[in-house]
């Protein structure tokens, strides 16, 4: 498998500016903080803009964690056991500046999870390969514990092993990870593998990772997991992602969402378009955006669909509420805008807000039926992958600040694309 998505993830971009107008949205007046931050050299293999599913940055009090793939390697070829990649821990206290700390071999982005006493965890997966034509999808999943991080101790850390692999076998783990931890300090990994997907979990001091399988001989490959820990059990949501032949896209025609509520895992496919007259001539028609947990303990699941006959890359969002029992409601998502390509969420004071982003542009906007408003960026021109600090990565909810990270995916702005981390305080929301 490789590591990135088949599709071309730089016409997506391009077309996005080159041949569509954008329509004009009033000004949030949003106050921000917003800064340059370290990045990857090479968009390929490994850039930290990849895995779009994954937890990549998160907050305990008054410092804030990230973690940044160092991929300078590849210009020794692909990452594998004798040429890793390293992906750094960093911390920002304040306003002060980003520290770098320790360095882990990987060959792929790291995801990043905080627990309630501030011990910082790490989900690596490190290429175990020495073939130099293997490009590091073949690997162990490790877990980094940083157990004084909130002392500012990015250095010290424990090491467990979560799935181990022995070079030369097949794949016992998927490079395209989800992570999440919950409000009871649980910690939740999951991928697919061929067409089952895994969920591990663990207390974040119990001795032993437990394995489940949250779905079994599926019929299709379901990756990019978005994993979530619910009062009522464990929740995900996949989409399809199906090797079709060499050189060909993968298809991305369907998702699923799985979940434990009652004691039994049960998945229901939210979407399916492999019938659709666009499916035989595009790749991809669905993908996932978001599964959050409100304060009112509702998950909540966002996906698009890319439907738009002439632009491939227009999408159409849809939001999946689930309730104890796991039934789900679905309700369309209205936007101001047709060229939104991603949509997080976060909540304040009971109310859930829409973090939009676009190829050059970010948004919000308050409720679902609230209007798009636009968060002026000075220095932002390009990217558009976004990751948020929230409940499902531990930071708390009660934190006066949004964390954003906002990391460019424009194969065209490498070696030289630049990424940007950016915070807003929660009282700018009042201005909605």
């Amino acid at each position: 498998m490789t590591n990135s998505r088949k599709y071309n993830s730089t016409f997506f971009l391009l077309v996005m500016i080159v041949l569509f107008g954008c329509k004009k949205t009033e000004s949030s007046n949003i106050k921000v903080h917003i800064e340059s931050i370290p990045g990857s050299k090479y968009h390929e293999q490994n850039g930290t803009w990849w895995g779009y599913n994954q937890q990549k940055i998160v907050r305990f009090e008054n410092k804030v964690f990230m973690t940044v793939v160092d991929n300078d390697n590849l210009s020794n070829g692909l990452p594998n056991a004798n040429n890793p990649s390293t992906v750094y821990l960093y911390c920002k206290t304040g306003n002060g500046p980003w520290v770098k700390g320790a360095g882990i071999p990987t060959s792929r982005p790291a995801n990043i999870l905080v627990d309630s006493k501030g011990c910082i965890h790490l989900i690596v997966f490190e290429p175990t390969e020495t073939d130099p034509t293997e490009n590091g999808s073949l690997g162990k999943l490790k877990h980094f514990s940083f157990p004084n991080a909130k002392s500012g101790d990015i250095f010290n850390h424990t090491i467990e092993l979560i799935v181990d692999h022995t070079p030369g076998s097949a794949e016992t783990v998927n490079i395209r990870i989800g992570a999440s931890i919950s409000a009871d300090d649980i910690l939740y990994v999951s991928f697919g593998l061929y067409q089952d997907l895994k969920l591990y979990s663990k207390q974040v001091d119990a001795p032993n990772w437990t394995e489940e399988m949250a779905g079994q001989n599926l019929g299709n490959s379901y990756y990019y997991p978005f994993v979530l820990g619910t009062p009522n059990g464990p929740c995900v949501l996949a989409v399809q992602d199906d090797y079709v032949g060499p050189g060909l896209p993968a298809i991305y025609y369907k998702n699923k969402l799985f979940h434990r509520f009652n004691g039994t895992w049960t998945n229901q496919t939210m979407c399916d378009l492999s019938a659709h007259p666009l499916a035989a001539t595009r790749n991809r028609l669905v993908d996932n955006c978001e599964l959050f947990l409100s304060s009112s303990n509702k998950a909540i699941g966002i996906y698009q669909k890319l439907l738009d006959p002439s632009a491939e890359w227009k999408s159409s969002f849809y939001q999946l509420e689930i309730d104890a029992s796991g039934q789900t409601t679905e309700t369309p998502i209205p936007l101001d805008m047709d060229d939104i390509n991603r949509i997080r969420l976060i909540e304040h004071q009971g109310t859930i807000y829409y973090l939009c982003i676009k190829y050059n542009g970010l948004f919000i906007k308050k409720g679902i039926d609230g209007s798009l408003r636009e968060i002026k960026l000075p220095s932002f021109v390009s990217g558009n992958y976004m990751y948020l600090s929230n409940a499902s990565n531990g930071s708390s909810i009660n934190s006066n600040y949004i964390d954003i990270l906002l990391l460019n995916g424009n194969a065209q702005d490498y070696p030289n694309g630049t990424n940007h981390y950016v915070r807003i305080n929660k009282c700018e929301l009042e201005k909605l």
